[in-house]
């Protein structure tokens, strides 16, 4: 079996584009990531309606410097060609948007377990905001009650870009999960890799709840302090 690799969680795409101070780049870092010379990467967009404004302007402006093999977006129907592509990607993007309408995308067309077996295979996933989110255990359900589950690769909930609303939602959600619970909030512009069971921050802070038998502790973590997850 394949070593899994890193999972990278983004509040948006601005890490995409950012520089290291030795001339190279976040996304030179993926790409030496999975092992590869130049390593194909799969888009899928299924969040943001097969958005390829959102693909052109964001994703594809931002691959172009990297040392990055083929690219393609993967339509919410893939064609055969896309399905294949799939297959052999050494990345897989998911892309922001609409949690809930990505969900149900990925469970109706098969990329759900897709992506579970991709990555078990050792596809590097990167999720930004609304893919972040549905890397982690779920996100607060459309009738504000209840908990949607989602992958679980990254074993916490994930909030991306919440801070002006003070993380609620995220709040709401690690709240209703009824058990000891871990939610981690990704504030914008910031980042983080899980892997090995520990999280590191790529840019920023974070913010941290950790319930446990209805009681809850909320702290902010900040770059050098990696945390280990919760058994």
């Amino acid at each position: 079996m394949t070593s899994p690799k890193p999972i990278y969680a983004l509040a948006d795409s601005s890490l995409f584009f950012l520089g290291r101070p030795d001339g190279s780049s976040f996304l030179d870092e993926i790409a030496q990531r999975t092992g590869v010379k130049r390593p194909a990467i799969a888009y899928i967009g299924a969040s943001n309606r097969d958005s390829l404004e959102v693909y052109h302007s964001l994703f594809e402006s931002a691959i172009e410097g990297a040392d990055l093999g083929e690219h393609r977006m993967v339509l919410s129907r893939p064609a055969q060609e896309d399905a294949k592509f799939l297959e052999r990607a050494e990345i897989i993007v998911l892309a922001g948007g609409d949690v809930h309408l990505g969900w149900r995308v990925f469970e109706e067309n098969g990329l759900k377990e897709l992506i579970r077996r991709r990555f078990v295979e050792g596809v590097l996933l990167i999720g930004v905001s609304a893919g972040a989110v549905q890397l982690g255990i779920g996100d607060l359900a459309e009738d504000g009650c209840s908990v949607l589950p989602t992958f679980g690769l990254l074993p916490f909930y994930v909030g991306a870009h919440g801070e002006q609303e003070d993380w609620s939602f995220l709040r709401r959600v690690a709240s209703l999960s009824g058990k000891r619970s871990h939610a981690i909030g990704i504030p914008r512009s910031g980042g983080i890799r899980y892997e090995n069971g520990e999280i590191e921050i790529l840019k920023g802070s974070l913010f941290e709840i950790v319930t446990d038998e209805g009681r809850s502790r909320e702290s902010i973590i900040y770059p050098g302090r990696d945390r280990g997850m919760l058994s």
